[in-house]
């Protein structure tokens, strides 16, 4: 099955659901990544930073197993700029070509105004005519308006080792604790979701729809 993975820039998808991905992977799913932001221009004013994220992005996801990476360049923490349409028309050129049947995207309820307007870009791109059955939204770490309403819990016990080396293939984004994004302070959340879910580590998902034949 091909399950697409959809993340405003890179390192969101390893951060919100890096140990899924391995899981999903090891499970023979095909796993597409879809980076909506080149991730780099609002943070850095070194412009070989692009290239540098990209390029993290691609070694971080050979590690969880991701099969095809699709960059689409969107400017930095300008994604509130675009208009509506041309990131919807680019999130389903890649769901007309793959036909996912699940699809997981960012939080809705992030301070990140990119990460809200990938959320609702997903939702246009996975209308009930894309042939999408299942969306998720992933937790990321950090600053929120509200808690993620979460529903669904996935066991990564045995793959959180993977994802905190992928992670690590982000150089420049691995913080030291008690920022967020440090090692330390992701692995405590794998941990309280894990005890929320009667599991050693966990990620905590949203399922935002679902469709049953």
């Amino acid at each position: 099955m091909n399950v697409l993975v959809i993340a405003p820039h890179p390192d969101d998808e390893v951060l919100g659901m890096g140990g899924t991905i391995r899981k999903l992977s090891n499970n023979k799913h095909k796993i597409i990544l879809c980076v909506v932001s080149e991730g780099a221009s609002a943070q850095y004013d070194d412009a070989k930073m692009k290239q540098v994220r990209k390029d993290s992005c691609k070694k971080s996801g050979k590690i969880l197993g991701i099969s095809n990476f699709h960059f689409l360049n969107f400017p930095d923490m300008k994604l509130s700029s675009i208009p509506h349409l041309e990131i919807n028309q680019e999130l389903e050129k890649i769901i007309k070509k793959y036909k996912p049947k699940i699809v997981y995207t960012s939080p809705k309820n992030d301070l990140n105004r990119d990460h809200e307007e990938v959320f609702n870009s997903t939702l246009v791109s996975c209308r009930p005519q894309s042939g999408v059955k299942q969306i998720f939204s992933y937790e990321l770490p950090g600053f929120s308006k509200h808690p993620l309403n979460v529903n669904t819990y996935e066991n990564i016990e045995k793959e959180f080792s993977y994802k905190i080396k992928a992670f690590k293939m982000y150089k420049s984004e691995v913080m030291k604790f008690p920022h967020p994004r440090s090692l330390l302070a992701i692995e405590n959340l794998s941990i309280y979701r894990g005890v929320q879910s009667g599991l050693k580590k966990a990620e905590a998902f949203e399922l935002i729809k679902s469709i049953n034949n």
